[in-house]
C-alpha cells in the first residue's frame, strides 16, 4: 500500500519553505511554530508509514486524508511570516486594480448595501461552510478508497499551490489593509459568530490574492464533476455562497475572486495532467 502522493508534496513544500527561512528575519515565536510544524509533518507521517499496513485500504486512505488536511490550517497560518520572503504585502497594487475595474472597492460598500440579518448569516454560512465541504465529500468517499486517494491528492497539493503563490505574491485582504471600520462587518447571528471565531483562531494577513477558499471550490467541483457528479447539486450552492461571502465580509477584494476563479480552473488541469502522467509511469 503506496503512501499518497501529498505526503510527498507536503515534505516538499515544507522542506524548501523551511530552507527559505534561513534568508529571512524571523522572531523566536516565528522560528518555533515553523519547527513545530514540521515536528507534527515528522509525527504524523511517521504514523501514516506505521499504519498502512495494519488496517483495511478505506480506513487508511480516510485517515491519511483527514491528517494532511488537519495539518494545513497551521501551515497557512505561517504564510503569514514566509510572505516577507520575497516581495513587500501588494494590497496597494491590489485596490488600485480594484478600483480601476469597478470604479468603487466592492468589499467596501457589499456589507452596507445589504445589511439585512438574513442575507448577512447566509454570507457567514457560505463562508463557513468552505471549512466544512471536504469533510463532507470526505465523508461520502469513505468506503471507496481509490476515489479518497484521487480526491486527495488533488485537495492536498491544490493548497500547496495555493501557500507557495501566497509567499510568491503577498496580499493580506480587505480586512487588513482597510483603515477601521470599513474593515470590518458585525456578526448578527450563529454563523456570523462561528466565522468570527474561526478568524479569531486562524486569520493572519495573508492568503488574499487569489482568493483560495473560491479557487479550492472550483477544484472541489471540477473533481466532482469528473469523479462523483452525483453529489455536486449539494455543493454548489454553498460554493455560490461562498464566492460572494469572501467579499461581503472582507476578507477578499472582487478582483481575488476573479483571480481565484481563473487560478482554481488552471490549477485542477495542471494537476489532472501532472497525476495522471505520475500515475502512468507507475
Amino acid at each position: 500500500m503506496k503512501i499518497p502522493l501529498y505526503w510527498k508534496g507536503l515534505g516538499g513544500y515544507l522542506l524548501l519553505s523551511l530552507f527559505g527561512c534561513f534568508f529571512m528575519e524571523l522572531s523566536p515565536f516565528e522560528w518555533r511554530e515553523i519547527l513545530i510544524n514540521r515536528g507534527l509533518f515528522v509525527v504524523l507521517f511517521s504514523f501514516v508509514i506505521w499504519v498502512r499496513r495494519k488496517i483495511p485500504m478505506a480506513n487508511f486512505q480516510l485517515i491519511s486524508l483527514i491528517l494532511a488536511y488537519s495539518l494545513l490550517g497551521r501551515l497557512y497560518t505561517e504564510t503569514a511570516w514566509l510572505n516577507a520572503m520575497f516581495l513587500p504585502k501588494q494590497d496597494a497594487l491590489i485596490s488600485e486594480w480594484e478600483e480601476q475595474l469597478f470604479g468603487l472597492q466592492l468589499a467596501q460598500i457589499f456589507s452596507s448595501r445589504y445589511p439585512s440579518f438574513i442575507f448577512s448569516e447566509l454570507m457567514f454560512l457560505g463562508y463557513f461552510s468552505y471549512y466544512l465541504i471536504p469533510f463532507f465529500i470526505i465523508f461520502q468517499l469513505r468506503a471507496q478508497a481509490g476515489k479518497m486517494l484521487k480526491f486527495g491528492n488533488y485537495l492536498i497539493l491544490a493548497f500547496i499551490i495555493y501557500y507557495i503563490i501566497f509567499i510568491l505574491f503577498p496580499v493580506a485582504g480587505p480586512q487588513f489593509y482597510y483603515p477601521y471600520p470599513q474593515n470590518q462587518i458585525q456578526a448578527q447571528g450563529l454563523f456570523g459568530h462561528l466565522v468570527k471565531l474561526v478568524q479569531q483562531i486562524g486569520e493572519a494577513p495573508t492568503a488574499a490574492f487569489p482568493s483560495s477558499h473560491v479557487g479550492i471550490s472550483v477544484v472541489i467541483l471540477l473533481w466532482l464533476r469528473d469523479n462523483y457528479s452525483s453529489i455536486i447539486k449539494y455543493i454548489l450552492p454553498f460554493s455560490v455562497l461562498l464566492l460572494l461571502a469572501t467579499v461581503y465580509i472582507k476578507a477578499h477584494y472582487a478582483v481575488d475572486v476573479i483571480a481565484g476563479l481563473a487560478s482554481g480552473v488552471l490549477i485542477y488541469y495542471f494537476l489532472q495532467k501532472s497525476l495522471n502522467n505520475e500515475f502512468n509511469r507507475n
